[in-house]
């Protein structure tokens, strides 16, 4: 058994894609139905949402993400957050250490998912 990938419905997977490109992640593929975008060995497919019965209950569901983190390592949390700003990203939180020993920042994709910059408060 191995993981391989995440896959996320989206409200238009080319403005997910441009997205998740803004961070630095490669575009494997794009169609006009799904994006499947790779950071290291982090695959997250981007696949618009679809009113067909087998799926509308995920697709079609209010809050995308809920309770959910996809933690992304950098070096240095300070550093990446203001980079992100610098790109004209909005994170949805500031930097902040936490109890666990992460020092951490949240950025939401355009459809509210959320992403986890964090690294090891002390290490770089």
């Amino acid at each position: 058994m191995k993981f391989t990938n995440i896959l996320l419905w989206v409200q238009e997977n080319k403005l997910s894609e441009k997205f998740y490109k803004k961070l630095g992640f490669e575009v494997i593929v794009s169609t006009d139905e799904y994006s499947e975008v790779k950071l290291g060995y982090l695959y997250i497919v981007l696949v618009n949402m679809r009113d067909e019965e087998e799926f509308n209950s995920d697709s079609l569901s209010g809050v995308k993400g809920k309770g959910m983190y996809i933690y992304i390592q950098v070096d240095d949390v300070d550093v990446e957050y203001r980079h992100q700003l610098k790109k004209g990203l909005v994170p949805a939180s500031e930097p902040r250490n936490w109890s666990w020993g992460n020092r951490e920042f949240i950025l939401k994709d355009p459809d509210g998912y959320k992403l986890c910059f964090w690294n090891t408060v002390g290490k770089s």
